[in-house]
């Protein structure tokens, strides 16, 4: 499903990310989420030199990167807030929330390259929410 507009006359500006292939490096989960953060919303985030096709590498670099220092944790999220999902109780893997299509996530999966999906589908595409945060 493509995220769209409220008033669904134009599509949302994720769409043009949407079918983005996955690559280790430049474009798996953290480096497309600092790409849109930087092109839609002008932050800066720190990259996170991680091998990308490793589970207990990514497991380790998103539990205690500094980066994480510049944001707070939320309970409830708003466009462009950081999802922090995993397998398991730790995160693993990290998309951006959109409020789009009633909201979900844009994330870039090693299997399927950047897509958006909805919160009631992570489970089926073996995540669940951990937690949100918002960039301070």
């Amino acid at each position: 499903m493509n995220p769209s507009n409220h008033d669904d006359s134009a599509p949302h500006w994720a769409s043009q990310y949407i079918g983005l292939p996955w690559v280790a490096g430049s474009s798996d989960c953290w480096s497309f989420a600092r790409r849109v953060w930087r092109e839609r919303f002008g932050w800066n985030v720190a990259v996170i030199d991680v091998d990308a096709t490793s589970r207990l590498a990514s497991l380790r670099a998103l539990d205690d990167h500094p980066e994480f220092d510049h944001w707070q944790s939320v309970s409830e999220p708003r466009e462009g807030d950081a999802c922090l999902m995993g397998k398991s109780e730790r995160p693993s893997h990290i998309g951006i929330y959109l409020e789009a299509d009633g909201g979900g996530v844009l994330h870039s999966l090693e299997a399927a390259g950047v897509v958006f999906t909805p919160m009631a589908a992570l489970p089926s595409v073996g995540l669940r929410v951990l937690s949100w945060h918002r960039r301070r």
